[in-house]
């Protein structure tokens, strides 16, 4: 058994959000921005409060509803399967944000002795809070995707995202554990088709490890990376990095930036990956491996040289893959999935 401690995440201070320099975006493991967006106007104060966030937010907010999360006492923030799993410990509804707030401050009461978990997750910021943006700028490469999440002391199982990202404390304080990919094997990944919000999650719960039923979990928190964040401090977490996130105060924002290092007419990995487990991973050991060479020779280790004897005008799409080739190989691929 390894009970090794998480490694501390890299940080560095001094950053602006005007002058993010390129080599941080260029890294291939977590960094730490601490005070990044220290002074975004939508950073509180010492302390703050929920009136405080309340007051700023409603220079933007809109009346549309935002959908919510919402778990009994007994989940403790952690959002995910049933005991049964055939479905979720939560249900979802929509209010304005302005409820949610509400909401929130009700759940932070001295009295309320069996609070709720509430949570609105990855909800983008010009839809619902046109402005702040603007007034709170981060200079992200391309056109990233912000999106604002918000909450009480809940947490984001394990997961990774495709895109590159930076998140942005504004309020609270949230508590990140990472692990490269290779962690995968460790980290005992739910259903890929039926998820709680769309990607794959860790089963584990990282607050009591069940070690037990998930031995190879001590592997992956020896390989792990962790940090906590302030208001005004953020991350930057490379694609594809397991990320696990605990909100750790009564109320927690966040606004994150993802964006993608390549054009957008590729499309999404995910779809080949489910693709390949429809129609490769059943088949007999032998061609399962034949495939594997196949997908390796194009896709994984290729080359130029590996279609040099092709004339470039008869490359199909081993040559260059621009948005009118993207589309015709997108059309092409759906009508065989049609037969």
């Amino acid at each position: 058994m390894n009970d090794k401690a998480p490694k501390v995440v890299e940080t560095v201070e001094g950053i602006t959000p005007d002058a993010i320099p390129s080599w941080v975006f260029e890294r291939e493991e977590p960094l730490v921005l601490r005070g990044l967006v220290a002074d975004w106007p939508a950073i509180p104060e010492g302390d703050g409060d929920l009136e405080q966030l309340e007051a700023y937010l409603s220079k933007f907010w809109t009346a549309k509803p935002v959908t919510a999360y919402v778990a009994p006492t007994e989940v403790a923030g952690r959002f995910g399967y049933n005991g049964a799993f055939n479905g979720f410990n939560f249900r979802s509804g929509s209010a304005p944000l302005e409820d949610i707030l509400q909401r929130l401050r009700e759940q932070a009461e001295p009295e309320n002795k069996e609070p709720l978990s509430i949570y609105v997750g990855s909800t983008p910021v010009a839809g619902w809070l046109p402005g702040f943006e603007k007034a709170n700028m981060l200079k992200i490469p391309g056109d990233p995707l912000v999106n604002f999440w918000i909450g009480n002391r809940t947490t984001v199982s394990a997961h990774y995202d495709f895109p590159s990202n930076v998140a942005c404390v504004v309020y609270g304080r949230r508590e990140f554990t990472l692990f490269p990919t290779d962690q995968i094997g460790n980290l005992y990944v739910g259903p890929l088709d039926r998820t709680p919000s769309g990607q794959p999650i860790s089963l584990v719960d990282f607050s009591a490890p069940d070690f037990d039923k998930f031995p190879r979990f001590r592997e992956a928190m020896a390989a792990s990376q962790r940090c906590e964040l302030g208001p005004g401090d953020a991350i930057f977490i490379p694609s594809m990095w397991w990320h696990h996130v605990r909100a750790l105060s009564d109320c927690n924002l966040l606004v994150n930036y993802w964006w993608l290092d390549h054009e957008q007419h590729f499309g999404s990995p995910f779809n080949a990956l489910l693709h390949g487990v429809l129609s490769i991973r059943h088949l007999p050991e032998a061609q399962r491996l034949a495939w594997q060479k196949l997908m390796n020779f194009y896709v994984f280790e290729s080359d130029p040289e590996s279609t040099e004897h092709i004339p470039d005008h008869a490359l199909g799409c081993l040559g260059e893959m621009n948005k009118i080739e993207a589309d015709r190989l997108r059309e092409e691929l759906l009508n065989r999935l049609k037969t």
